[in-house]
């Protein structure tokens, strides 16, 4: 049986994710603030034997070491790791204050950085591991008052890339899925990005959560042995339309 662990495992893409690699056979962590624990009931009542939910807040390293220690705690390693948490804040350039600017970092990425270092020291001794970042389109093309959001997933496309080259000598393959707007996800249905992104998309919709989740469940699996440092789109064509 492998064993994951999905970071921001209780979000809509993430449940899809995690619900995904339960379907597939796997053991799957779900690692998520406290507060998100009601939205796993469902998949910890269908599959009480393979589906814990593990608190975890990206933005205190102590609750990352702690989550990780848990894991490994369990005893049968970590073949693969999918972060799909993320914060989106939407504003002006010149009007992002520090605050905010720093919330976006420690959540989106640094957070992020440090979950997947600890992820991997324990793919590391196997010789073997799937790391898949759920970033966003936002981080290849993007839109007016997007700065910090796209900077930071743009971030993410990069380390992704860098994993890749630095890890796949150990048996470890590094990907990242980059979504346009999910019918899950954090943007508003009515928001005139979401329609903008809709228009742009030959299939003319957005994608459904589990759409995504497929994609990504094929990276993390062991069906996946030579697609490293890709990032695959998942926006219905909406980046190659004129």
């Amino acid at each position: 049986m492998r064993i994951t662990a999905v970071i921001g495992g209780c979000g809509g893409v993430g449940i899809a994710i995690a619900q995904a690699l339960l379907e597939a056979g796997d053991f799957v962590f779900l690692l998520d603030l406290e507060q998100a624990q009601p939205m796993a009931s469902d998949l910890s009542a269908r599959w009480p034997e393979r589906c814990a939910f593990v608190p975890c807040d990206l933005t205190r390293s102590e609750s990352l070491a702690a989550a990780f220690a848990r894991i490994q705690a369990h005893g049968k390693g970590l073949d693969s790791c999918i972060n799909a948490a993320g914060v989106i804040r939407r504003g002006p350039f010149v009007e992002v204050d520090a605050r905010e600017l720093e919330e976006m970092l420690a959540v989106n990425v640094s957070g992020a950085y440090q979950a997947l270092q600890l992820a991997t020291r324990l793919m590391v001794p196997q010789g073997k591991g799937r790391i898949v970042i759920v970033a966003s389109a936002h981080g290849l093309r993007t839109a007016a008052e997007r700065s910090t959001y796209a900077m930071c997933k743009g971030a993410m496309l990069a380390l992704s890339r860098a994993l890749a080259v630095e890890l796949g000598p150990q048996g470890i393959l590094v990907n990242a899925v980059a979504p346009g707007p999910v019918s899950a996800g954090m943007q508003d249905a009515a928001s005139e990005s979401r329609q903008r992104w809709q228009s742009a998309t030959p299939l003319g919709r957005v994608a459904e959560a589990t759409e995504v989740a497929r994609a990504v469940a094929f990276l993390a699996s062991a069906d996946n042995t030579f697609v490293n440092g890709e990032t695959l789109v998942v926006d219905g064509g909406a980046n190659v339309s004129i």
